[in-house]
């Protein structure tokens, strides 16, 4: 697995696990969920704009984003 490849896959751990945490909901949830409404693909689309912004607005990010699409866990 090259390099960069690997840090994009870290990111999106990292912002699953955040997520999870931020919700208090189990990490195999928070992930289905993010991933049913989108969210893992925008953290992965535009991973360099992301990694350069807070964890704090990620996380108002990714509620958002599932919101446009119908998500209600947040």
């Amino acid at each position: 697995m090259s390099k960069s490849i690997r840090d994009k896959v870290d990111y999106v751990v990292y912002c699953v696990n955040e997520f999870a945490r931020a919700h208090s909901i189990p990490y195999s949830r928070a992930f289905d969920y993010l991933d049913k409404y989108q969210a893992l693909d925008y953290i992965v689309d535009f991973y360099v704009e992301n990694t350069q912004t807070p964890m704090r607005l990620m996380l108002e990010d990714m509620a958002e984003c599932c919101r446009a699409r119908g998500g209600t866990l947040v």
